[in-house]
């Protein structure tokens, strides 16, 4: 297992321990309990407004060239006027501020209708949830529900429906990942979680205009929130959503001036240069992922980041471990160390071949199972499977050459010509692949991707 944490995944984010209020030290250094609020809610207003003014700029730049929607923008404006209340209120009343602020920006965003068919689902899921039954049953039951709602969804627009349209993909986005996780931590959990817990985990402002919703751990999210003090939180949110308006301006770049429809490839230049752009349109879910996070980390939540530096990735293990993090640290939790754990008895290989295929098919069904809730269509197309299918082959390679690798010099020393010209070969290598992948991924057929290929080289 050590092994397995060093070479396939990263170092597990680890916030500080969350302070009780009635376990700091006092205000004055000495010995004793204090019973007063945490010391990272400690106020200081002339920060807090610095901050506040920054987010206004911020949304200024937003807004000024339409990066994401309106209901975008309108959210971030809702956070703007409430943080004051937020950030002034007794420490015991910011989680339930947090979750009363979530509510009212799905209303704003889906009107009342939708919101109400979502709050009464809601309720439903998370009383199955906290049934004083045994997991297992909770867990049938649940997804008993999951079924029932699946077949409404599946009648989406015709004469049968029973549920508002816009209901299912707004509970879908809330409750599809991130119920697995929790039912995951109730499994293992000492005891019950309180309610205010549960409700801001499920309930996330920016949860409501963005349906690719990062897939955010229950015990991080817990642990973070004011893991330190709440300006460094909100400062580190600020730089995380700065980064993601860079994100969204290079994807509105890409696409609005640089990239070419896929009918207009006819040479080697078009080729490569629509599998670049192509591949780049990622931006914006990556930009997505640093907004929604940056904006939880204004209300005290700290977050690991989402991704790091995907497209300098060497290799496919340390592509699917830079690329969407939280879903990288879900599919371990949830699929690899179980899978690993069952075949302990088995040679490593075998054990991190076995683990690594589970995981890759699991990702493909998921995104399929994803696809059906936003858009009412499954997305077992071949491409799909293609797609899944090599880079779990690409990346199980890499695992296998990963564990057996000794511990030796790639050729010269840290920072030598010739180990930083072998990193640039496998960043190239590394990117060109996943670009062809990508390309793979989006067409419409493998038919569709072959001719764009052979258009392209003009074979």
């Amino acid at each position: 297992m050590s092994l397995v944490s060093k070479e396939l995944i990263i170092r597990p984010f680890v916030p500080a321990r969350r302070l009780r209020p009635n376990s700091v030290a006092r205000p004055d250094g000495s010995a004793g309990l204090y019973t007063g609020e945490p010391e990272n809610c400690r106020r200081r207003v002339r920060e807090f407004l610095a901050i506040l003014a920054q987010l206004g700029l911020m949304l200024a730049v937003v807004d000024a060239y339409r990066l994401e929607t309106r209901s975008f923008r309108l959210l971030v404006l809702l956070a703007m006027m409430t943080l004051p209340a937020h950030y002034l209120a007794p420490y015991r009343w910011k989680k339930p501020l947090f979750v009363a602020v979530s509510i009212v920006g799905m209303i704003l965003v889906n009107g009342l209708s939708t919101s109400g068919g979502v709050l009464a689902i809601s309720a439903v899921l998370l009383a199955l949830a906290a049934a004083p039954l045994p997991w297992r049953v909770r867990v049938g039951l649940i997804a008993a529900m999951a079924a029932s709602l699946a077949v409404l969804r599946s009648r989406a627009g015709s004469s049968a429906e029973a549920i508002p349209t816009g209901v299912l993909p707004v509970v879908a986005t809330m409750f599809m990942f991130r119920m697995m996780i929790y039912l995951y931590e109730q499994k293992h959990a000492r005891g019950r979680e309180p309610l205010v817990d549960t409700l801001s985990y499920f309930f996330l402002l920016p949860n409501y205009v963005f349906p690719h919703f990062p897939v955010i751990d229950y015990r991080a999210f817990q642990r973070g929130y004011f893991a330190r003090g709440i300006h460094e939180i909100q400062r580190a949110g600020l730089v995380m959503m700065s980064r993601g308006t860079v994100h969204l301006l290079l994807y509105r770049v890409i696409d609005r001036l640089l990239l070419i429809s896929a009918d207009a490839v006819d040479d080697p230049m078009s080729l490569a240069g629509y599998l670049v752009c192509n591949y780049l349109l990622y931006l914006r879910v990556s930009g997505q992922f640093h907004m929604a996070c940056g904006l939880l980390h204004l209300f005290g939540f700290q977050l690991p980041e989402t991704h790091h530096h995907y497209l300098l990735a060497t290799g496919f293990t340390d592509y699917w471990r830079r690329i969407n993090i939280y879903w990288k640290d879900f599919m371990v939790r949830i699929v690899f160390n179980p899978v690993v754990f069952r075949l302990k008895r088995r040679s490593q290989p075998v054990a991190l071949a076995a683990a690594t295929a589970v995981v890759f098919v699991v990702t493909w069904l998921l995104h399929a199972y994803q696809s059906f809730w936003l858009r009412g269509v499954w997305g077992f197309g071949v491409p799909d499977a293609l797609f899944w299918g090599i880079l779990g082959i690409l990346v199980l390679i890499n695992v296998q050459l990963d564990a057996r690798r000794c511990a030796r010099s790639a050729g010269g020393p840290s920072g030598s010509p010739l180990r930083l010209a072998i990193r640039a070969v496998r960043i190239a290598g590394t990117f060109t692949t996943i670009a062809l992948l990508w390309s793979l991924w989006s067409s419409p057929s493998v038919g569709a991707w072959v001719a764009l290929i052979r258009r392209g080289l003009r074979i």
